[in-house]
């Protein structure tokens, strides 16, 4: 009966501690690459790779994972449906969410036009 009393207590603890810190979302920007050919040749950050034009787009159309690689070639796989961002590989993205196990856990991706940002529309469902 002791045991359970302090698993208890410390499990009631540690869901306090976990409360007191509410996660917030970072923003990241940089380049949309497919995340399998860039982690097979990191100088592929545009969207034509291995004599193949518009390979990156392909391969998040199939569904392989998509990343970010910002300018400091810092790399992340991004968690967001692959297909929904398939037409910008290559393109500047800004990308709103949370960093998970060095993952972006994405709420929000935007593409850079011009000297604007639009927003693009990704599903919330994976």
């Amino acid at each position: 009966m002791k045991i359970i009393r302090i698993l208890l207590v410390c499990a009631l603890v540690a869901v306090a501690a976990g409360a007191g810190r509410a996660e917030k979302n970072q923003v990241w920007t940089g380049s949309l690459v497919d995340a399998s050919c860039y982690l097979t040749d990191s100088a592929q950050t545009n969207n034509s790779h291995m004599g193949m034009n518009k390979c990156g787009t392909e391969c998040l159309r199939m569904g392989k994972p998509a990343g970010l690689v910002t300018a400091d070639k810092k790399f992340f796989v991004l968690l967001a449906p692959s297909p929904d961002i398939a037409e910008y590989v290559g393109q500047t993205i800004r990308v709103t969410g949370k960093l998970r196990n060095g993952s972006i856990l994405v709420d929000k991706l935007e593409v850079k036009k011009g000297t604007s940002w639009i927003t693009a529309k990704v599903s919330t469902m994976m």
